[in-house]
């Protein structure tokens, strides 16, 4: 059996991981919405995305991350199996697992958020500029 590239965040509903494992992931896991948080204007492609790209620019990160996040979850609470990448699956999808983690109440603090998702995929890895746009969204 071929090891998947993507890793399961919730169950059977979330999933995330790099721009090249979003069609096996459709089409393994059945996603009925991709949500794709790359800067660049997405390649077009054959499944339903959504577009949801978390900015570089400091004063844009914090409301970028929430809007991402808010894109997963509403697609969860609608009943929707979702996968969320970025180019490779580490930095903004890793992010975004962190705050899907705490708005899930899967973890109460970014640190827990953060490893949890860690354990699930080793890739994570939540850079500086997110990690306090998290705190300010996470740690009023």
């Amino acid at each position: 059996m071929v090891e998947k590239k993507y890793q399961a965040l919730l169950g059977d509903r979330i999933f995330f991981g790099g721009a090249a494992d979003a069609e096996e992931a459709v089409m393994n896991e059945k996603i009925d919405v991709v949500i794709d948080l790359r800067v660049k204007e997405p390649e077009k492609v054959t499944y339903n995305r959504v577009h949801a790209p978390i900015a570089e620019e400091a004063e844009r990160i914090e409301a970028s991350i929430q809007h991402a996040v808010d894109e997963v979850l509403s697609a969860y609470q609608d009943g929707k199996r979702v996968f969320f990448h970025c180019g490779g699956g580490g930095g903004r999808a890793g992010t975004v697992a962190v705050g899907t983690l705490i708005e899930l109440g899967q973890a109460s603090t970014i640190e827990a958020a953060e490893q949890k998702a860690k354990a699930i995929r080793e890739k994570v890895n939540v850079r500086e500029p997110m990690r306090k746009a998290l705190q300010n969204i996470y740690e009023k």
